[in-house]
């Protein structure tokens, strides 16, 4: 080897990672919010609040009006061709809650249905606090924590306009189903849909798969915790985290297929939207999240669209 030539190399290597560096740190502290923030800072092109304008612009519903995120072209275009240019007239979300970016990348075979059956999988940030509340008043108002408001680990309803109301608006029928207590169905009362709240993830997953049955609904937003909930009582690396992460990630697929024989004959938008991820302290056999690190606040939301088989 070039002796002369290492030196030099490592050299232009080092100067042009500090460069880099001091790029996104300037255009992390000029950031003009917290989601544009944390888009700087983890060099990820999307965040999480880009889901609720997604999702209106393929339904055809105008976003909130507090809304700062972007649409996601990709999923838009891909979704408007598939349906030859109409409105996804069925929508559902399934918030597997802390399914970070972390896990798919240490534990890719789990996540091999998930990505087959994805027309798209946008890697986005969320936002800090990285807490479900803070995630999920973001993904579901497409909007940060300065305009939403919730800026901590707490559940207030939030007030500002948000993917709910607009498909109220539009007269779309919209359930949330979950475990009593978790945030999604916490946050978001107060509006005139339909809130199925269960003791036990297991029975709202299961009255998911009742409703789409007797197909009541054009807009089910499922909240399931079970992963969070183990991660957190015996950390991210135990057999029983393993169980109940890929619990969560059949459950999605078992509704996917739900969804492809109750909505058969309808345009659908369904969507699998983590909030966040989650880390294990040092010193701690518990896992954890609400930090500014990228395990905690890169995720993956796993898009996929069908049109109807009926023309």
């Amino acid at each position: 080897m070039n002796v002369t030539r290492f030196f030099k190399t490592a050299l232009l290597s080092v100067v042009c990672g500090v460069c880099v560096s001091s790029l996104v740190c300037s255009q992390e502290v000029n950031a003009p919010n917290e989601i544009e923030r944390m888009k700087a800072k983890y060099g990820v092109d999307a965040s999480i609040a880009d889901l609720t304008p997604t999702v209106c612009a393929v339904a055809g519903i105008r976003a909130p009006k507090t809304a700062t995120a972007n649409q996601i072209e990709k999923v838009v275009d891909g979704a408007k061709t598939s349906f030859d240019g109409r409105p996804a007239q069925k929508v559902l979300i399934y918030c597997g809650d802390c399914i970070g970016d972390v896990l798919l990348q240490k534990y890719p075979e789990d996540f091999e249905g998930c990505l087959k059956e994805s027309d798209a999988v946008v890697l986005s940030t969320n936002v800090m606090q990285t807490v479900t509340p803070v995630c999920f008043a973001t993904i579901f108002s497409g909007a940060g924590p300065e305009v939403h408001g919730i800026k901590v680990y707490e559940k207030p309803v939030v007030k500002v306009e948000t993917l709910f109301d607009v498909f109220l608006e539009a007269g779309k029928k919209t359930a949330i189903v979950s475990q009593k207590g978790n945030s999604v169905i916490t946050i978001f009362r107060e509006r005139n849909i339909d809130y199925l709240d269960f003791p036990t993830d297991e029975e709202a997953y299961e009255k998911t798969l009742q409703i789409l049955k007797e197909n009541d609904y054009d807009l089910i937003v499922v909240h399931d915790c079970e992963y969070d909930s183990v991660m957190h009582k015996v950390g991210t690396e135990a057999e029983k985290a393993a169980e109940a992460r890929r619990t969560v990630l059949k459950r999605w697929l078992n509704v996917v297929d739900a969804t492809d024989e109750a909505w058969k004959d309808f345009d659908r938008l369904v969507v699998f939207a983590p909030d966040h991820g989650s880390h294990m302290p040092e010193n701690s056999s518990k896992g954890v999240h609400g930090m500014d690190v990228r395990d905690d606040a890169v995720v993956n939301h796993f898009y996929r669209w069908r049109a109807r088989e009926s023309k």
